[in-house]
């Protein structure tokens, strides 16, 4: 799939999801508004099952463990690394993504208490950002497509997107620089 795709991979992955927090959450009670609801969802998630069969977009890892699968301990959901795998890209922006990945990973399990490690990733997101920008020159547009794509990607559940939103939340007014130098890990 092209980083071109990202607004429909959006909206295929976050309009379910935001279609599951409403009707799982609020609005009117009545049956007839409930069984509409469902019926959207359902048939929204059935055209993703669809398009995952035919390849247009990942199979993603749905369960409810917010880490997901991670075999190989690389701090990388397992189905987002097969996918980057699978990217007609360079092994150095792979590598570059592989890190973004790991950036994004990490926000979603973040301790979000602990404000001195919440400044840590912000700046580790950053240097993810500047790495896969600088791994995409002179196209570099690109990088930060393909660093959407993994936001994205990575909070594919409601409770991977809820968690993510409380990362968010816990950084509101924080400040963080783009470094400087190589930021690309090894």
């Amino acid at each position: 799939m092209s980083c071109r795709c990202l607004p429909f991979v959006k909206a295929c992955v976050l309009v379910p999801l935001i279609s599951a927090l409403c009707a799982n959450g609020g609005g009117t009670s009545t049956s007839e508004s409930r069984a509409s609801s469902n019926s959207t969802t359902v048939a929204l998630v059935e055209q993703i099952k669809a398009l995952e069969a035919s390849g247009q977009l990942p199979k993603l890892d749905r369960s409810v463990d917010i880490r997901g699968p991670d075999n190989d301990n690389n701090g990388i959901r397992d189905d987002i690394d097969a996918w980057i795998a699978t990217q007609p890209i360079s092994d150095e922006q792979k590598r570059a993504a592989r890190q973004m990945a790991r950036v994004q990973q990490s926000k979603i399990l973040a301790d979000l208490n602990d404000k001195a490690a919440l400044q840590a990733l912000g700046d580790r997101s950053m240097a993810g950002v500047k790495c896969l920008r600088l791994s995409f020159m002179p196209e570099y547009q690109k990088g930060y497509d393909l660093g959407s794509q993994l936001e994205a990607m990575m909070a594919n559940t409601k409770a991977r997107t809820k968690q993510y939103i409380a990362y968010n939340r816990a950084r509101s007014g924080s400040v963080t620089e783009l470094p400087s130098g190589t930021t690309c890990e090894p």
